[in-house]
């Protein structure tokens, strides 16, 4: 679904270690979606960085805007879209229940939540290790590489850029062009709820 109505697409799975650091890793699979060009000889493909965390990385109501000439291809997010998905429902019940978001009795009860979740999910047989941004980006090089594609364009949003600006690093050679929206670079993150 787009904007501009119905896309037909190809849709696929991307099969990945869940964790590239551990030669024994189980594999998971991820969903790939390609919306192709319309153009005879399409420009250099789009992939769609959705921000979030924890959002979907498999609707982009957007990409009507870009199929003319260029695919556009989304990749699920790991934890979030494939075969594994890290929901964490004890933290959902420990915001749910919280009076004051940023008192310490929330923070304890949110972070009581967190590592409740953690070891459930590892207790699952979940490597908790596999799901980071790094990772992320090895699953996008592999779509790439898989689709056929030489340089991509990334189009990215709030936390999407982060993704999109660890791509760069990593495969610098693989990137054509990266536009961010609303940009969300690594480092701390302050959020002050007087201002």
């Amino acid at each position: 679904e787009t904007e501009d109505g119905s896309y037909a697409a190809d849709c696929g799975t991307l099969v990945v270690p869940e964790n590239r650091a551990d030669p024994q890793s189980r594999l998971i699979a991820l969903p790939v979606t390609r919306v192709r060009a319309r153009a005879a000889n399409p420009a250099r493909p789009v992939f769609r960085l959705q921000g979030g965390p924890g959002l979907t990385n498999m609707q982009f109501a957007k990409a009507s805007r870009f199929a003319g000439k260029h695919d556009v291809v989304l990749v699920g997010y790991r934890g979030v879209d494939g075969s594994v998905r890290l929901d964490c429902p004890e933290v959902d019940s420990a915001l749910k229940h919280s009076a004051d978001f940023l008192g310490a009795e929330s923070l304890r009860a949110y972070s009581d939540a967190l590592a409740a979740c953690a070891k459930r999910l590892r207790d699952d047989g979940v490597d908790l290790a596999g799901y980071t941004l790094a990772q992320r980006v090895d699953d996008f090089e592999a779509a790439r590489t898989a689709l056929g594609y030489d340089r991509i364009n990334l189009i990215s949003q709030s936390v999407g850029t982060r993704t999109a600006m660890i791509y760069s690093w990593r495969y610098p050679q693989s990137i054509d062009r990266s536009v961010m929206i609303g940009v969300n670079p690594p480092g701390h993150f302050v959020w002050d709820p007087e201002t």
